[in-house]
């Protein structure tokens, strides 16, 4: 059997039609086309015509208020994607195309407790020694951990902070994650220079599960501080930043128990 090749020329089309069914993020949610343009960014007489093909194929169908909502096939494909499926099979394939692009070691990661645990990871350019799957550190020496720190809640973050300032007096826990925080804000990434000694940099982003008790994940790229610069900081950031609303759509859609 033949592979398509890695990058292929896009289809304008295609892409909209997919950007305007990505609209629908939440449960029951029914928008207008009007609504349906201004978060995509298309003119209204395109997302008019682009909305009436979904419908006639069934992917979007109206509501008695006049509004749009996803249609039986759409929900069909959503649920075959995710059926007998963990977390982690989803996120593997975003997780390979982030290393092709990146050439970095791409991990995506678990909070335990105090700990980032990997759960997952493709390997970039330079594998980083010593860190199998399985591995663990704290929250606040990997940026993984302080994307996640800079994801929770204020009183889980408090928590979180008590824990290890107990431990480690003389940290700049709060630094950290107030740094973690204005990055996540404002470049939607987090970035760390010097993890492990000083040898290794990174960049990472959280994604979360909503639940009574929320399951924080991180996906992370990076590698040896050396070849790092601001563009490929930019870069990865950037990768990462993109994968964030396709797959914590899946997370929130999946039972606690196959997140795992």
């Amino acid at each position: 059997m033949s592979k398509l090749p890695l990058r292929q020329p896009s289809v304008t089309a295609l892409s909209r039609g997919l950007s305007i069914l990505r609209c629908f993020d939440r449960p029951r949610a029914e928008l207008t086309v009007s609504q349906i343009a201004r978060r995509t960014g298309l003119s209204q007489p395109t997302a008019w015509r682009l909305c009436q093909t979904l419908v006639e194929d069934g992917f979007l169908v109206r509501t008695a208020q006049a509004s749009l909502r996803v249609g039986a096939p759409a929900l069909t494909l959503g649920f075959a994607a995710i059926q007998g499926l963990g977390f982690p099979e989803i996120a593997l394939p975003y997780l390979r195309r982030i290393a092709e692009q990146t050439r970095a070691t791409t991990t995506l990661s678990l909070r335990q407790g105090s700990e980032m645990v990997s759960i997952e990871r493709c390997d970039g350019d330079v594998i980083a020694p010593n860190e199998p799957i399985g591995w663990r550190a704290p929250l606040f020496v990997l940026s993984s951990g302080l994307a996640v720190l800079a994801r929770m809640s204020e009183p889980e973050r408090r928590d979180a902070l008590q824990v290890w300032t107990r431990a480690h007096p003389d940290t700049h826990a709060r630094e950290r994650i107030k740094e973690a925080s204005t990055q996540l804000a404002t470049a939607g990434y987090v970035r760390l220079e010097g993890m492990l000694q000083g040898e290794f940099a990174a960049v990472a982003v959280p994604l979360v599960q909503p639940a009574a008790i929320p399951a924080y994940w991180a996906i992370s790229c990076g590698g040896v501080r050396a070849m790092w610069d601001a563009d490929r900081f930019a870069a990865a950031g950037a990768a990462l930043a993109a994968i964030v609303p396709l797959l914590e759509p899946a997370l929130a859609a999946l039972p606690p128990s196959a997140a795992g």
